[in-house]
């Protein structure tokens, strides 16, 4: 005959496993954090203390970097114009591009029209690779527009992408091209989102005398919610890296009225191991400042979900 288990025993072992099994689940995003951006970003974080010499090679200077970053780019009109450009690209593509999005979703989710046209042509900027993609917008755009401009009122069209152009026409154009892309994606991801809501719960609505409207606001809008959450979180942490595509369409050419901090960091680079010091300190900068800011922003969307 079998000895019975006493009930405490047992029910402290099952309390033993489930703490494991938590403190594994909690140590497997830890350890990708560890790997994925502490080890892989190990030495661009090591970077952000130390100077390059072309003579001395790199040293140790934190002063310098901070003095840079304060002197050379706080200082002056130009950073916060980046800022600026910065926040005026974000919020373009999230209230612009994500309520287009959400509609144009709906519109291809409900079958209508040239919806599996427009499901299609979603998924070229996806396809094509993106220099790819900036160079036949700025050839059908620069070129092709301002020619048949021509051809049509016999008036000569500057290519709006040239440095001597209008930069306010310039800055519109690069802006719609980088809400077009992002568009795409989260048109894709929504519509997605929307096919895998239950199909009973919007035969329900129609019982119940719900309008297409209705049907948007009250069953289709709170079921892709959590989707809209991950593209605005990833949006504030693309902030300061999101370059608006200035650098495929201006090179290291671009004028101050387009220059974001995305580009400022692009640029730095490209100039070299130079540059590599001081963007590594202004990326540390951008993380110190984002990190806070994502998480309040991700506490206050899963209450919201909640």
């Amino acid at each position: 005959m079998k000895t019975p288990q006493p009930v405490g025993l047992n029910k402290k072992h099952r309390d033993k496993r489930d703490l494991i099994f938590y403190c594994a689940l909690m140590i497997l995003p830890l350890i990708q954090l560890c790997i994925f951006y502490f080890g892989v970003n190990f030495q661009t974080i090591m970077m952000a203390f130390q100077r390059f010499d072309v003579e001395d090679g790199y040293s140790w200077d934190l002063h310098s970097n901070i003095n840079w970053f304060l002197n050379d780019q706080v200082r002056t009109a130009g950073f916060w114009a980046m800022v600026k450009n910065s926040f005026m690209i974000y919020l373009y593509t999230q209230l612009a591009g994500t309520v287009l999005a959400i509609l144009f979703a709906y519109y291809i989710y409900k079958r209508h029209a040239g919806s599996l046209f427009f499901r299609f042509m979603l998924f070229l900027p996806s396809i094509i690779p993106a220099i790819l993609l900036t160079v036949l917008y700025k050839k059908t755009v620069g070129l092709g527009v301002p020619a048949w401009l021509q051809y049509l009122f016999g008036k000569v069209v500057e290519d709006p992408f040239s440095p001597t152009a209008d930069g306010n026409i310039r800055y519109t154009l690069i802006t719609l091209f980088t809400v077009w892309t992002g568009f795409a994606a989260q048109t894709l991801i929504y519509s997605a989102t929307m096919d895998r809501i239950d199909s009973s719960i919007i035969e329900a609505g129609k019982v119940d005398g719900a309008s297409p409207w209705q049907e948007f606001r009250h069953i289709i809008l709170p079921n892709i919610l959590p989707a809209v959450s991950v593209f605005i979180i990833t949006g504030i942490a693309c902030f300061f890296t999101n370059d608006n595509n200035v650098f495929n369409f201006m090179s290291t050419s671009a004028s101050p009225h387009d220059k974001t901090i995305g580009y400022l960091l692009y640029t730095l680079v490209v100039n070299g191991e130079t540059g590599y010091c001081k963007s590594a300190f202004l990326g540390l900068i951008c993380s110190i400042i984002l990190i806070p800011v994502v998480t309040v922003v991700r506490k206050l969307l899963n209450r919201e979900d909640d």
